[in-house]
């Protein structure tokens, strides 16, 4: 596998195997069974049950073990990205289906409109704006955080902020779908893993490149690496794991 560094040379770190903690949790994982806000696995269950499939029918649609489908739906494990991905795909919903609204209203407007313009009404801030503390999330197995950047689900494209702990990783295997992704880095590093090659990424590069390439993106540092990504999917989608590097 050849390695690309986009700025300056890369920092040796973890390329395997995620263990870090999501933003905010002063670097402890989470114990997802103490955290039922969180709600995946409460979604999937649900859907799964409106569908009338059995967990054994959802994990053979998927392609992992039924007891990995049980422990989602019931807080005990989070789905890797591709999991999540293929789960939605099997119950023909969009990724958006699983996000966490956040408690509470929107926050208030941070200063007072122009002489020539009008308060917002709560009606539009709910249409057209997303607060940072209002934002509809899910945490991911390995540390990985994702904060939709919409009002609303959008059709066929994901806005997104990553949030990636100490040594995440989005997917233990490289994975691809249908559609293309950009992602700039905000703050950190990040590993991407594209088929045999693997570019290092870090504050302020930027990445585009069609996701049906089998790819992953990892933290190799100990600190919070954050990102926006913009994916777009060219209509119907799917997630197929790729174990070749």
């Amino acid at each position: 596998m050849s390695e690309t560094t986009l700025s300056g040379p890369a920092t040796t770190g973890p390329e395997e195997g995620g263990t870090g903690a999501p933003a905010g949790t002063g670097g402890r994982r989470r114990d997802p069974a103490a955290d039922p806000a969180d709600g995946i696995g409460r979604r999937v269950a649900a859907f799964r049950t409106e569908r009338g499939l059995r967990v054994s029918d959802l994990a053979r649609h998927v392609g992992v073990s039924p007891s990995l489908v049980s422990q989602i739906e019931r807080g005990l494990s989070r789905p890797s990205v591709s999991t999540l991905f293929a789960i939605a795909e099997a119950l023909e919903v969009p990724v958006d289906a699983f996000f966490r609204e956040s408690d509470g209203p929107p926050a208030a407007p941070p200063s007072e409109p122009g002489p020539h313009a009008a308060p917002s009404s709560p009606a539009a801030e709910q249409r057209y704006v997303v607060r940072r503390t209002s934002r509809p999330t899910i945490d991911i197995e390995s540390g990985v955080r994702w904060e939709r950047l919409t009002p609303t689900a959008l059709k066929n494209v994901e806005f997104l902020e990553l949030v990636y702990g100490p040594g995440a990783e989005s997917n233990s295997t490289l994975y691809r779908h249908v559609g293309e992704e950009m992602i700039l880095i905000l703050s950190g590093e990040l590993d991407i893993y594209l088929g045999f090659e693997k570019y290092h990424l870090r504050e302020g590069d930027s990445m585009h490149f069609s996701s049906m390439q089998p790819h992953r993106y990892v933290n190799p540092t100990s600190s919070t690496t954050r990102a926006v990504t913009t994916i777009l999917h060219d209509g119907d989608w799917y997630a197929t794991p790729d174990n070749g590097r």
